[in-house]
Formats: C-alpha cells, structure tokens, sequence
C-alpha cells in the first residue's frame, strides 16, 4: 500500500539511468569547489597600507622625542603669571596671559616678551633674568602655570564615536591615543583611515612658512588587531585623522552563506567568497561566475572564472563598493535536477531545488 504499481515501476526501470548519473554528480563536479574553499578559508590578507604609507609613518614617529619632553608653549595658551615681590609692593599682581599668534604675550612693567614655542622653565627664567637685566629686582621669585591649553589640537572626523575637535595637552601624540580620545572606530568604520599631518615640526626646522600636508592611509585592521605599531603615527597640532564608513560588497548564489558584507579591509574576489564561508560543494560552478557592477550608472556583468583565479591563471582582483560576486550553479546539474523533478511528479517524489539558498 502507498508503493508504486507495475506500470509506474517499469517507467521507473527507464528513467534509473538518470538518477544514477544525478547520484554520481556531485563527486565529478565538486573537486574545484573544494580547492577553491580549501584555498580561500586558509587565505592569509595583506596590509592596505603602502609601503610609502608605512615609511611616512615610521618617520613621524620621530616626533614622539618631543612626547615625554616639556610642553612647549604656544599661540592661544593661557598662561597665569606671579611674580611675588612686585605684588608686595602692589606693582604686579597674579594675571592672566593669553599667548598672541605671534608667541608673544605683554606683562606691566616689563613690556612685550616671547612666550611661543618654549616651554615654562624657560619662560619662567626669561622673566626672572628680564627683571634682574632691568634692575627692578635683585632675587624675583617667579611663578608661571599653564591655566588653558588652546594651542595644540588635532580634528578625528567620521566613523569614531566622539568625532570632534580635541586639544592635547602634550607637544606630540599618537595615533592610538587620538583614536581612544574619540571613543575609537564605530561599527561601520571602513578598512583604513587617512591622517592628512600638517608637517608643521618639519616645516619649522626648515624654515618654511606653509607646508604642504601629507596624507597617511593607515590599515586599520593591522594597526588596531594585528598590532602593526610601525603604522602609529605620531600627531601633532593641526592634524587631522578621518575614518571612512565601511562600503558593502555582496554574495549571491551558491555559496554557505550569501549576503552583504563590509569591505572593513581590502577584499578581494576569493577572500569575499571566503567571507560568504566558501563554495556550496554539491552545486555551485565555480568556472562560470559573474561579478555584476555599476560603471557609469550602467549594470555590467563581467565573467568571472573562480578556477583560473585560484590557479593564479587569472588576477584576483579587488572588489569595489556594491559590486556583487553571483556563484552560480553548474548548468549539467541545473538541467538533470529539473529533470528528475519532473520525473518526480510524475512517480510522485521529488529533489528539492534551491537554486538561491
């Protein structure tokens, strides 16, 4: 009861040549899916940044000579200044002194001096020499406090969860610490950052007046995960870093899981298959891919051959925002599916399709 009768068994006889090459199938097309996924899963990525990147990096790092060093003074500061004996003689009080763009700042009695690009001690010893030259004091006591620091700040903008404008209270700073000043990268934050420095240290020694800036593009997945410390650059006043929201490449078809996906990183076509966990073994047809692109606002379709890539017979290219890897299934599979579907109509059974899981 509930078996096939006679006749639909004789139709069955007829057809079994069928369904043993389609039982067959899958272990004559499978072997390329699972070179390419025992390539892709095991595939090590490379850094973003350049080699010029890196290099202009390492050389910033210079600049941290000056971190632990005193804080230099410099336009904008506020600076409190007490000088006891004038104030015993009701001449001088404790003041406020905010430090001109110029670097110079004015005091009663004593005129103009220049506060810019030095640190305290020396400020402090300039006004204590500056009495005793003039003849009104013989021994001062001098007294000089940074109340405000406005003179050194950097801009972190885009995908940082606090972007803004920060001043920093030391003559340098890295680029970690600027990153954790801004609560760090947000969730969407792309694969690198850029940092444009100012170069204002260099121009300085070189007596230039106006730099041009240098842009920096930093790895973020070696910098932050890996530990690539030769990519901290070191910040000064006027820098600003900027972190890019993370574009989104997609999967389609017959791989283990399709989607979206963010290009976090530089991703290219094997490594986003990779990320859609590999090739769907049984099914897909890893010669006879497309990647599906916007160029000029026109869809085009480009052939894409997974086997020749994995062979190194063909570039493994970089994806670009929006493009869309289609993984499609094997046509002979395609065909005898279909047709043992049909025929599983007729005796009643069937091979379930998902040509789109």
């Amino acid at each position: 009861m509930g078996g096939l009768t006679r006749p639909e068994l004789n139709k069955a006889h007829y057809f079994l040549p069928l369904i043993l090459l389609l039982a067959l199938l899958p272990s004559c097309t499978s072997t390329d899916a699972e070179r390419i996924n025992d390539l892709v899963l095991t595939r090590q990525r490379s850094s973003f940044s350049s080699e010029r990147d890196v290099r202009l990096a390492q050389n910033s790092q210079k600049l941290l000579s000056q971190r632990d060093a005193d804080y230099q003074i410099g336009p904008g500061d506020v600076l409190e200044i007490s000088i006891y004996e004038l104030e015993k003689l009701n001449e001088f009080k404790t003041l406020e002194a905010r430090v001109e763009e110029s670097g110079e700042i004015t005091l009663p009695v004593m005129g103009t001096l220049q506060a810019g690009w030095i640190t305290v001690g020396d400020l402090t010893r300039n006004i204590s020499d500056k009495l005793v030259e003039d003849e009104f004091l013989k021994e001062p006591r001098v007294s000089v406090l940074l109340k405000e620091f406005r003179s050194k700040k950097i801009a972190i903008l885009g995908a940082v969860h606090n972007p803004g404008e920060y001043m920093i209270r030391q003559n340098v700073i890295t680029l970690l610490d600027a990153l954790g000043m801004a609560g760090g990268p947000t969730e969407d934050a792309g694969y690198s950052l850029q940092v444009i420095s100012s170069q204002k240290s260099a121009a300085r020694e070189q007596g230039e007046q106006k730099p041009p800036p240098v842009t920096i593009t930093v790895d973020l997945i070696s910098l932050i995960y890996e530990g690539r410390l030769d990519l901290n650059v070191a910040l000064e006043h006027g820098d600003v870093v900027f972190v890019p929201k993370a574009k989104k490449f997609f999967v389609i078809g017959f791989v283990r899981k399709p989607g979206g996906f963010p290009l976090r990183e530089p991703i290219t076509v094997l490594q986003g298959i990779a990320m859609a966990e590999g090739l769907m073994e049984r099914e897909a047809s890893p010669s006879d891919c497309a990647i599906i692109r916007m160029v000029d606002n026109k869809e085009e379709i480009l052939p894409l051959d997974l086997v020749a890539i994995a062979k190194g017979e063909r570039p493994d290219f970089y994806l670009l925002p929006d493009d869309v890897i289609d993984v499609r299934q094997t046509s002979g599979r395609f065909f005898l599916l279909e047709l043992i579907n049909f025929i599983g109509d007729i005796f009643h059974f069937g091979y379930q399709l998902n040509p789109r899981r």
